[in-house]
């Protein structure tokens, strides 16, 4: 389920559109990409302009050897919830730049992760998000990422290709 708050900040994206990535690429049943193999059980969307707010679920399928949250499903989740973020400012997703993690704590198997992305800035042809990862209960920080896109699509970008 998706809530949604707010009045748009910025001209451009929509709640309407970072609602439909979320089912195309996490929550369709069909799906057979990464994103939905690797993130599946995310939940509790939440919407704001330039904003996502969701709980994942660290369950056996994404824990690494030490029975923690694997950092490649940290990095899939930056890069997935910050782009449903930059949809709701943005009409175009991008294509990743550059994504970093910083990984503060381990998670168990079995915590629930609250992923909050925010859009910090959409330029002309880059956006820039920043993600962070706490446990659901206590908000204790597990991890925090960046996430930078080039919008091939924008009006600025077509005109130079």
């Amino acid at each position: 389920a998706t809530t949604r708050r707010g009045a748009m900040a910025f001209s451009g994206g929509s709640f309407q559109a970072a609602e439909a990535f979320v089912k195309s690429f996490v929550l369709d049943g069909d799906s057979v990409t990464f994103d939905r193999t690797a993130l599946e059980g995310l939940r509790d969307f939440n919407l704001e302009p330039g904003r996502c707010v969701c709980v994942f679920p660290v369950t056996p399928r994404v824990q690494n050897r030490y029975g923690t949250l694997h950092g490649g499903c940290v990095a899939t989740l930056v890069d997935v919830v910050s782009t449903v973020a930059l949809l709701t400012v943005s009409l175009d997703p991008g294509v990743s730049v550059n994504i970093g993690c910083n990984y503060v704590t381990p998670c168990p198997c079995g915590t629930d992760v609250e992923v909050d992305a925010r859009v910090t800035k959409v330029g002309r042809t880059l956006a820039f998000m920043d993600v962070t990862l706490r446990t659901a209960v206590g908000g204790k920080t597990v991890a925090t990422g960046t996430h930078c896109k080039f919008l091939p699509n924008s009006r600025q970008t077509r005109s130079k290709l």
